[in-house]
């Protein structure tokens, strides 16, 4: 591919809006065709040797299936459903990427445009609908708008870790382009644009580690963010001689059978991780805003630090005293270089 996007000369909306996920990698989406998307499944059929269709028996199977993929691949999740019913069906597995930070785009067709608002048959208000469940939301109109739209959308997936909407009336994912380019003729970009690389700053890291190091019964608690950065939690918690205990979707970040780890917390947790939190006087949160409060120390037991890359979910489940917004693994790889293994009297009290 040239630098710069490709030449859309009489291309169809429904085929600029797959070229333009191909550009975003996009290479496998799970849906269920039907005639108010016939247009993109199209678009869709043309491409099988560039993109995978997986045809599933629900829709809401397909947002399930898209959200899993993005979790387990790092990828953007995509999916497709129909008007009316279809799409409503994609709502319970969107909320389940919506409400896991997960990227994922979902594309829906809509009623012929000129017949919106005027009860036709499957005439429902996708974007209305849509409005809670995702981080960008919009109807394709023109084929000019599509390669802008797709573009909107899949970066805001990745960068917001959210839920992109894309509905497309019946008979615009037929129009053709007219001319060679979109007047959104910029150079294309990758998911691999919006790898996090951010990390607070050193002085702030050593205000953490000042905190740790002066712990007793230190607790660290991981969720989804900190996957990838096992390592580091492990080096961390031998460091401190703490013990690490797991919020569900951060199952995977350390083995079960690791020395460090006290397995989950919470309604399937395991009783020496809510023994930990109930005698800790430190508690460390990484990539991890674990719902259930009642789990954690009480307010004011333990001095708190918190690791995420949304800066919104710092200090919503538990006060802390430091919040460090980015990256767990290039956080905690800084925070390790601070932390020193206390050989005194009082390091044989914390919990191992």
């Amino acid at each position: 591919m040239s630098e710069y996007r490709h030449e859309y000369e009489n291309y169809r909306t429904a085929d600029i809006v797959a070229e333009a996920l191909l550009d975003w990698k996009v290479d496998v989406i799970f849906g269920l065709p039907g005639d108010g998307i016939n247009g993109f499944m199209e678009a869709l059929r043309t491409r099988q040797n560039k993109v995978k269709f997986v045809l599933v028996r629900h829709e809401e199977s397909a947002a399930f299936m898209a959200c899993a993929y993005a979790k387990y691949t790092g990828k953007l999740g995509a999916c497709v459903a129909t008007s009316g019913p279809g799409a409503v069906h994609l709502l319970n597995g969107l909320y389940d990427a919506k409400a896991d930070n997960t990227p994922v785009i979902a594309i829906t067709g809509t009623t012929y445009s000129d017949l919106m608002n005027s009860n036709y048959q499957q005439d429902v208000n996708l974007l209305q609908l849509y409005s809670d469940v995702t981080v960008y939301n919009d109807m394709i109109g023109v084929p000019e708008q599509a390669e802008m739209a797709v573009d909107i959308a899949c970066r805001s997936a990745l960068a917001l870790r959210g839920v992109s909407h894309l509905t497309i009336p019946i008979d615009v994912q037929e129009k053709r382009l007219s001319g060679k380019y979109s007047r959104h003729n910029v150079a294309y970009h990758t998911s691999d644009v919006y790898v996090e690389q951010t990390i607070p700053s050193r002085t702030l890291i050593q205000r953490a580690a000042k905190i740790l190091n002066a712990g007793h019964r230190i607790v660290i608690l991981v969720g989804q963010g900190a996957l990838g950065a096992g390592d580091e939690v492990l080096a961390i918690a031998e460091k401190l001689a703490a013990p690490v205990v797991k919020a569900l979707l951060g199952k995977a970040v350390i083995p079960d059978d690791n020395q460090f780890s006290l397995g989950g917390l919470g309604l399937l947790g395991t009783e020496p991780s809510s023994d930990a939190m109930s005698e800790a006087d430190t508690l460390l949160m990484v990539g991890t805003s674990f719902p259930y409060v009642e789990y954690l120390p009480k307010p004011g037991q333990a001095r708190g630090i918190q690791i995420d890359i949304k800066p919104e979910n710092i200090g919503l489940r538990y006060p802390v005293e430091i919040g460090l917004v980015g990256d767990s693994k290039l956080i905690l790889t800084e925070l390790l270089l601070l932390l020193y293994q206390k050989y005194d009297s009082s390091s044989q009290n914390r919990i191992r």
